[in-house]
Formats: C-alpha cells, structure tokens, sequence
C-alpha cells in the first residue's frame, strides 16, 4: 500500500490575515516613533499666569537639550503688535528671552525651536500683567527716583515668574525616552514584510503544483 502525503496549502483568507498582522505590528511599532519630538514641560511666565508686575524675561523649559539651531521667539499684545521678538539664550533644555518694559495688558509668547532630535516644534501659550499694577508701578516711578525703583522691581518680577514656572504642570509627553529607537522600528518593519513574503511565496509555489 502506498501512503501519499498530503500538502497543507494556506487558505486566501489565512494569508490576508497574516498580512493584516504584520501591518498592525507595524503601526504599533512606528506610532511612538513619530511622537518621538522632544516638548515644552513648562515656562516662566507660566501658561494663563496673571502677573502683578511685568516680567523681565520669558524662560522656556523642555524635557530635553536643544540644539544650537535658528530659535525665535515672539512676543505681542492684545492686539496682536509684535512688541518684543528674537532668539533666545539656549542653555540645555532651557530657552531664555529677555523682555523689555510691558504694560499691563493680555501677551501671547509665539515659540518655534530646534529640538534634539533635529526636528523644528513651535507652539504658543499667553500671560497678564494687571493694569493696576502698571498704573501703581508708573506712580511710584514719577515720585521716587528711577535707581532706587528700578532694582525692587526687577526682583519681584523674577520671583513671581519662578513661582509661576514651579507651579506649572508638566505636559504628558515629559519623556522622549519612551519610545522606541529608530533601528529598532526599521528591524521591526523589515521583519514584519519578510515574515509575509515568505508566507506569500509559500502560497504561490504550492498552488503551482
């Protein structure tokens, strides 16, 4: 008696799924990689910050080093006049733009900096400085001489900008080092296309017996 062996030969429906898996595997795999942008983690002015005395200074924080790039940052008012623009001091993670005498009055800061992954991010946040204070700050100035005002100024301004930038939360993407290194997508990928050619070739031959 002669045994015949009998050839399993993968169904349409069971190579589509194969391909379907491998696809799904993929875009798991480069969907961090593409989140992969270093982000703003917080800023002094903070974000919404209502400020009784003008800042001196807008101080940017990521969650990691800039690159020594092209930065810009803008500053304008209510309604919409530049009133202060230019790049920024890079030291690290950090970017540091000095400002001149503002008003009181609504300020948006418009930002786009190179981050360490080579990719330019930008994005816009605003902050307030009280009328009233302005008005107050204006008086004391008019009456008293300008050295002797300057100097408490300018430290009150610091400290109510580095209380706003301690009691900001941090952003949801704090951590680049999350996601997944470049090659190790590219082996993923490459991986995932072989296993369904193989699994093709495989189809095809079988069915030209």
């Amino acid at each position: 008696m002669s045994t015949r062996l009998v050839r399993t030969v993968p169904s349409f429906p069971a190579l589509l799924a194969a391909l379907l898996t491998a696809l799904v595997l993929l875009g798991v795999a480069a969907a961090p990689a593409a989140q992969a942008h270093d982000a703003l983690t917080g800023s002094s002015p903070a974000s919404g910050e209502t400020l009784d005395v003008a800042p001196r200074e807008v101080a940017l924080t990521f969650n990691n080093d800039l690159l020594d790039a092209t930065q810009a940052i803008v500053v304008a008012d209510a309604g919409g006049q530049t009133v202060a623009e230019g790049s920024p001091t890079i030291e690290g993670g950090t970017a540091t733009f000095a400002l001149p005498a503002l008003a009181g009055g609504d300020y948006t800061v418009t930002w786009s900096v190179v981050s360490s992954d080579g990719h330019r991010i930008d994005g816009e946040y605003g902050f307030t400085v009280t009328a009233a204070a302005a008005e107050a700050t204006t008086t004391t100035e008019a009456t008293a001489p300008a050295e002797q005002t300057a100097v408490p100024e300018t430290v009150s301004g610091q400290d109510d900008a580095t209380a706003g930038a301690a009691t900001e939360e941090p952003s949801d993407n704090t951590d680049g080092g999350q996601f997944l290194p470049l090659w190790l997508v590219l082996l993923l990928s490459v991986g995932a296309l072989g296993g369904v050619v193989a699994v093709a070739v495989r189809y095809w031959r079988s069915n030209d017996r």
